[in-house]
């Protein structure tokens, strides 16, 4: 006999419940039917890399004549991205640059017609132009 009022109230808040769920449910549907514009794939291209690339490098350094101590370096790599090349000038994070011009540390050295050579002291780099990985639906 004692469970029987748990019992009932266990079933009406049930009952309760059901009836505002619906309600709820039928508002969750019509939201959920109505179109939502996301940001369009032009502007997402437009957006900065957020990312940055690090590399570690090691070197020695001596603290006494017995020991050695390996020290890592933390170099954070700015990243050139190749948009695109047109009469010989290439289209390099957000500016055109011709044979010749400097981007950093770096000079261009060749414009081809895929990609694009930049020299330094420190080393070259190749940027190469990327494929578009999508289609424009009708």
């Amino acid at each position: 006999m004692k469970k029987l009022p748990i019992i009932v109230l266990l079933s009406l808040s049930t009952v309760w419940s059901i009836s505002l769920g619906e309600e709820k449910i039928t508002k969750m549907i019509k939201e959920i039917k109505e179109e939502r514009v996301g940001i369009k794939i032009e502007k997402l291209e437009e957006t900065e890399n957020p990312f940055i690339l690090v590399k570690i490098k090691e070197k020695e350094e001596n603290l006494t004549k017995e020991e050695k101590v390996i020290v890592k370096e933390i170099i954070v790599e700015k990243v050139y991205r190749l948009d695109a090349i047109l009469n010989h000038s290439a289209f390099i994070n957000k500016k055109w640059y011709k044979k010749g011009a400097k981007i950093d540390a770096y000079s261009v050295a060749n414009i081809g017609q895929q990609s694009v050579l930049l020299k330094s002291s420190q080393g070259n780099k190749i940027l190469h132009l990327k494929k578009k990985k999508y289609m424009k639906l009708h």
